[in-house]
C-alpha cells in the first residue's frame, strides 16, 4: 500500500458507507410514514369509534399525540403516500429486521407486515429482464415494485410523485426519476415543465429520456437526509440543513440593509477580502468609512 491507494480506500468508506446510511434512514423513514397512512385508512374505514371524529381525525391526531413532525398536513401525506403506493406492503417484511416487526404487532391492529401480505393485495409478477419489470394488481393498474420505490428513490421523491393523481403518470416519473438518479428539485422541475406529457407528444421518447438525463441534477446521499422530515424523524433541529454558505448570504444580506440605513458616509467594499497584518490576518467581511478613510471589519 502507498499514500495514493491509502487515499482512494479512505474515499471509498467515506461514499459507500454515507451512501449506505443514508438508505438505511430512508428506508425507515418511508415505512414509517406508509405504515402510518396504511393506519389512518383503517381507522377511517373500519374504525370503531370512527364517526366520533369525521374529517377531524387528522387534527384530533396532531393534538393528541404532541410529536414533532406530526402534524395535520403530514399525516395526510402519509395517508396519500399508502394510497399511491400499496403494493410497498409486501416489501416490508423483508426491510425490517424481526425484532422491530414483533414490537410492531405487540399493538392490538390489523398489520401489513406479514408473511402473506402479497396475498391481500394479488400481485402477479410478469418475469422481465431489468430492475423496470411492471406488476399488475386485481385493479389492472400497472406499479412499479415495491423493493425498487424503496431501494432507489428518498421519501421526499415519493411524496412529490403521490401528488400526481394519474397511475401511468406517477409510474413514468419513478422510472425516469430512478434511470436519471434525479434530486429532488430535479424531478421538481421536470413535473413542472410537463416531462411527460412532452415525452408523449416526442416521436423519439429514447432519445429526450437520454437528453433530460445527461442535462439534469443528479441526488447525493446528503440529499436524502438533510430534509426538514427526515431531520424531524431523527430529532434533529432544521438548524442543521442551513450551510456555512447559507448563513453567510444571510449575514451579507442583512449587513447590506444596514449599510444602506446608515446614510452617505459608508460603502460595502467585499466579502473575503485579505489583508495581511504581522503575516497573519483575515478579514471575512469590510467596509469602507469615506469620512475617516478607514476600513471597518
Amino acid at each position: 500500500m502507498n499514500f495514493q491507494i491509502l487515499i482512494k480506500q479512505i474515499q471509498s468508506v467515506q461514499s459507500v458507507l454515507q451512501s449506505t446510511t443514508a438508505h438505511t434512514i430512508n428506508v425507515a423513514l418511508t415505512v414509517r410514514n406508509w405504515l402510518i397512512g396504511y393506519y389512518i385508512v383503517e381507522f377511517e374505514q373500519q374504525g370503531e369509534d370512527r364517526a366520533q371524529y369525521g374529517e377531524r381525525l387528522l387534527k384530533n391526531l396532531a393534538e393528541k399525540l404532541q410529536t414533532k413532525g406530526m402534524t395535520e398536513q403530514r399525516f395526510r401525506e402519509f395517508r396519500r403516500l399508502y394510497q399511491a403506493f400499496p403494493q410497498i406492503a409486501e416489501e416490508i417484511v423483508n426491510v425490517l429486521p424481526p425484532d422491530t416487526i414483533r414490537l410492531l404487532q405487540t399493538v392490538e391492529s390489523n398489520l401489513p407486515i406479514r408473511q402473506t401480505v402479497s396475498g391481500e393485495f394479488n400481485l402477479s409478477t410478469r418475469r422481465t429482464s431489468g430492475e423496470f419489470q411492471v406488476i399488475k394488481n386485481k385493479q389492472d393498474t400497472i406499479n412499479i415494485p415495491a423493493k425498487l420505490l424503496l431501494k432507489k428513490l428518498p421519501y421526499s421523491h415519493l411524496d412529490k410523485i403521490a401528488q400526481i393523481e394519474n397511475p401511468m403518470k406517477r409510474v413514468f416519473y419513478v422510472v425516469e426519476c430512478v434511470k436519471g438518479c434525479w434530486s429532488f428539485r430535479e424531478l421538481e422541475r421536470q413535473i413542472n415543465t410537463l416531462y411527460y406529457e412532452r415525452s408523449g407528444l416526442s416521436k423519439n421518447k429514447k432519445a429526450l429520456s437520454a437528453f433530460i438525463n445527461q442535462q439534469s441534477v443528479q441526488l447525493q446521499p446528503k440529499d436524502v437526509i438533510n430534509t426538514p422530515i427526515a431531520l424531524e424523524f431523527l430529532g434533529l433541529s432544521e438548524r442543521a440543513l442551513v450551510t456555512e454558505n447559507d448563513l453567510e448570504q444571510a449575514i451579507l444580506d442583512n449587513l447590506q440593509h444596514f449599510l444602506l440605513k446608515m446614510g452617505r458616509g459608508f460603502c460595502f467594499e467585499a466579502r473575503q477580502k485579505r489583508i495581511l497584518i504581522d503575516n497573519d490576518y483575515f478579514c471575512t467581511k469590510i467596509s469602507y468609512r469615506i469620512a475617516g478613510r478607514e476600513y471597518v471589519e
